[in-house]
């Protein structure tokens, strides 16, 4: 897919001595940057069964363990649980940006408080979580039936204030199964912005989709050059249109529960003519129909979605 970072998630401490060597060099040989998850560690911190924890809390053994991964080539360090915003919180906050920048790394925080403009100062902090995000297909029984009006809100709310780790674009069902389509979770990977985006399902769930569905998800990018609101509101429709250079990206998200079709005016897109990829609903909420077209920014098209559904489109000027 030319991803260019993976997550080796929580519990990694616990592999076989050597493993975490080889998985870095293995990395390293294919210009795959790897992040490792850390519990946040310390007296703040109750959660006990996810680790590896209490090498980040205190500054000595942090700066060593930071200078460790560092040597193997890890690109990044994902830290969880942080479980308060006390004074002692938000200062561990700061060192601990401090002490990854000096080591070359970058940071994403998770169980975390909101962004609060960090990044301005400490630039290696790509992406904060604080956001009931996909994970909680897993965990919450309010996720499957409220997601698709939830992701809607988000673009409104939560992900104004800076970058958000949602962990979007899941398309299989867990404990409680997704009501919004695969176009909608498609969509989510330009509708939310995050300086890193985690994709978090399984390999065989990427590979199922259309080659364009998987193109798209390949090349689609995280930093932007300009973002543009095209319509919408908190609960019912999201649109954003985002630049990268000289292509063009939309992504669509529909929350309510009927369906509809949205008149797309495309006066946001620059002079010329471009070559236009569309991934749209299909007859079923699992199908994704990818199509094609020449498009100009004088052009109106409408783009049927299903209820919670969405689309998601390529430009590319000729």
């Amino acid at each position: 897919m030319h991803w260019e970072y993976a997550l080796i998630d929580a519990n990694w401490h616990l592999a076989p001595e050597g493993a975490i060597e080889r998985e870095a060099a293995y990395a390293r040989d294919r210009h795959v940057g790897l992040f490792l998850w850390y519990n946040s560690g310390g007296p703040h911190n109750e959660v006990m069964e996810w680790g590896p924890r209490d090498r980040l809390f205190d500054p000595e053994r942090r700066k060593v363990e930071f200078a460790r991964i560092a040597a193997l080539g890890v690109a990044g360090v994902k830290v969880d649980f942080w479980q308060s915003d006390k004074q002692n919180l938000i200062q561990l906050y700061y060192d601990m940006m401090r002490d990854a920048a000096a080591a070359h790394l970058l940071i994403d925080f998770h169980g975390c408080t909101l962004p609060r403009g960090w990044s301005r100062t400490w630039p290696n902090l790509v992406s904060m979580e604080a956001v009931f995000g996909a994970e909680q297909y897993k965990y919450s029984a309010r996720m499957g039936p409220e997601g698709a009006w939830h992701n809607t809100v988000l673009v409104f709310t939560r992900n104004v204030v800076g970058p958000m780790d949602y962990t979007p674009v899941t398309l299989s069902d867990a404990k409680y199964p997704h009501q919004t389509t695969n176009a909608h979770e498609l969509a989510l990977s330009v509708a939310f912005e995050s300086g890193v985006v985690h994709f978090a399902d399984s390999p065989q769930a990427y590979a199922d989709l259309p080659d364009a569905a998987r193109q798209f998800l390949s090349d689609v990018p995280a930093a932007w050059d300009e973002t543009t609101f095209v319509d919408g509101s908190p609960g019912t429709l999201a649109i954003l249109a985002r630049r990268n250079g000289s292509t063009g990206w939309v992504g669509a998200i529909s929350g309510s529960d009927k369906a509809q079709t949205i008149p797309l005016d495309l006066s946001f897109l620059g002079e010329g003519e471009y070559d236009a990829v569309i991934l749209r609903d299909g007859a079923v909420p699992k199908q994704v129909v990818a199509e094609t077209a020449l498009m100009r920014p004088v052009d109106h098209v409408n783009l049927p979605l299903l209820p919670h559904g969405g689309f998601a489109m390529r430009f590319t000027r000729k």
